[in-house]
């Protein structure tokens, strides 16, 4: 992690040691967009013109002492035009701002999008050995739960504990987990979180949805109505409740996202064909 800011920090110092530079030293010369070279190619095609129109006889003799008499006096205003560089001035107090705001817009737009608790995780599990497979997990969990314990405010190392700890069936502590996970608002942006801590909660509670994981279940489906998970665990938690109906409209909302050569979509047609057989009449069938 220092070696990270000494990185971060003398990236920002050579980003303000540039602007500044700017600043204080600006080009020593900038010219004019239309220098007397440039009038002058223009005076004579100007010229070239006239001569040919008086020549072929377009112009009487009168308009063509009154054009050239146009074109001298436009000589004598666009050659005396010089071209010679405009030095800018120092702009010191502009560099001094720039030091000092440079600096905290670069760490408060870190604090926004950054994540430093993620150079510590990517070594956290280094001494881990092989694969990650059931017989080493435990060692994995013991691993994880101490670099939470070190980094509290990580919330996707708490979202990751909760999933090895579903896995290991320890449905308590991962519900604990999830709960500590979502404390985190880009965490708590992830539908998919809260499936899990539906799923670790309803699990803690004997496998049933009602109550607590049908609420999480609920805020899941808030921040992605689409969401394909959300859907399977609210058409289940309405059948368990009884409401088939409930059932089925859920589970025909998410069949178009299954594709069609997908075992589970068969399974998904025949759990919406038995939630239609025992909902009221009146439901319409799947298309």
């Amino acid at each position: 992690m220092l070696g990270f800011w000494l990185i971060a920090g003398g990236m920002t110092l050579a980003a303000v040691a540039f602007v500044a530079a700017r600043l204080v030293f600006p080009p020593r010369a900038s010219f004019h967009v239309a220098p007397r070279e440039a009038n002058l190619a223009a005076l004579r095609a100007a010229w070239a013109e006239l001569e040919r129109d008086r020549s072929t006889g377009l112009i009487s003799a009168d308009q063509y002492e009154a054009a050239r008499t146009e074109l001298a006096s436009r000589a004598d205003e666009e050659l005396d035009e010089a071209s010679a560089p405009s030095t800018g001035r120092p702009a010191r107090i502009t560099a001094a701002l720039a030091a000092l705001l440079i600096p905290f817009a670069a760490l408060g737009l870190y604090r926004q999008v950054g994540s430093p608790e993620a150079i510590d995780k990517s070594q956290a599990f280094a001494s881990l050995e092989g694969p990650l497979t059931s017989q080493n997990l435990p060692a994995y969990r013991d691993q994880l739960a101490r670099h939470v314990a070190d980094n509290p405010r990580d919330g996707r190392a708490w979202a990751i504990l909760g999933r090895v700890d579903l896995s290991l069936d320890h449905f308590a502590d991962a519900e604990m987990a999830f709960g500590r996970a979502v404390q985190d608002r880009k965490v708590a942006l992830d539908p998919g979180i809260w499936c899990d801590y539906a799923d670790a909660a309803g699990m803690a509670q004997g496998g049933k949805l009602a109550g607590k994981p049908a609420e999480l279940v609920a805020k899941a489906l808030s921040l992605d109505p689409a969401h394909p998970r959300a859907l399977e665990m609210a058409g289940s938690l309405a059948w368990e409740q009884g409401d088939f109906a409930a059932a089925a409209a859920h589970w025909k909302r998410l069949l178009p996202l299954i594709a069609g050569n997908d075992p589970a979509r068969r399974e998904l047609e025949a759990a919406i064909a038995r939630a239609e057989r025992r909902a009221p009449p009146g439901i319409s069938k799947p298309g």
